[in-house]
């Protein structure tokens, strides 16, 4: 801050010869005015001094200042129904189908009893197990049977499950069902099997020619796709 007082006493010397009335004045002002100035410098150099003061006191998160520090983290988030996940530095994405769309979908059809083991299913796999279901049996509205019993076989599935005298699958319960024929569809996937006209081989083998003709293969492809993209829409 000004220290006024030099400036008052050379003020004083020349004011000696003015009345007494005149003196006060001038010595009024010159001492508010002084004054005033220094205030004033004292309050601009004061300032970013509390600026940097405040600034200190802020936290920052080092994943706000570089978002590569979430690497290694197993950092996840949600975004559009997709699980991405951060492991080791790479970014992988899981699609995902909203379960939502799938329980509309089987709404009062036999198969309505799979949708929660559907939505743990990756999101490919539980859209052609949907679609296949449709096509091969009306989602369980026609469906192999063991002994009166429900086998859960939506899908004409053939493997070793304790097998109905026609060679279908009979499964134990809706979740054993979408466990075993999605993982099926799954390996099939990841065979880059994954696109409705591939994945025909699931009715065709490897000679469509001699299970009921390319006609009917490119029906089966048609009515696959249909529901495959309503899914992922």
């Amino acid at each position: 801050m000004v220290d006024p007082l030099p400036c008052l006493l050379r003020c004083r010397k020349k004011l000696a010869g003015l009345s007494r009335t005149k003196k006060k004045n001038i010595l009024a002002g010159t001492l508010i005015l002084t004054v005033g100035v220094g205030l004033f410098f004292y309050s601009f150099l004061e300032m970013p001094a509390y600026a940097r003061t405040g600034d200190s006191k802020k936290t920052i998160s080092p994943e706000t200042v570089d978002p590569l520090n979430k690497i290694g983290k197993g950092v996840a988030i949600k975004k559009n129904q997709a699980e991405i996940s951060c492991q080791d530095g790479v970014y992988i994405q899981k699609e995902a189908v909203s379960n939502g769309k799938i329980s509309e979908m089987l709404d009062g059809s036999p198969m309505e009893v799979m949708v929660e083991a559907l939505d743990k299913r990756e999101g490919k796999v539980a859209s052609y197990l949907v679609a296949i279901a449709k096509k091969e049996s009306d989602w369980g509205r026609h469906s192999p049977k063991k002994a009166g019993r429900e086998c859960y076989n939506y899908w004409g599935y053939r493997g070793k499950e304790n097998t109905t005298d026609s060679g279908y699958s009979c499964f134990d319960s809706p979740s054993h069902a979408v466990e075993v024929v999605g993982d099926r569809i799954e390996r099939l996937i990841d065979s880059k099997i994954d696109t409705p006209a591939k994945m025909v081989v699931w009715k065709c083998g490897s000679n469509c020619e001699t299970a009921g003709g390319q006609a009917a293969a490119n029906k089966w492809i048609s009515d696959i796709a249909l529901y495959y993209n309503k899914l992922n829409s």
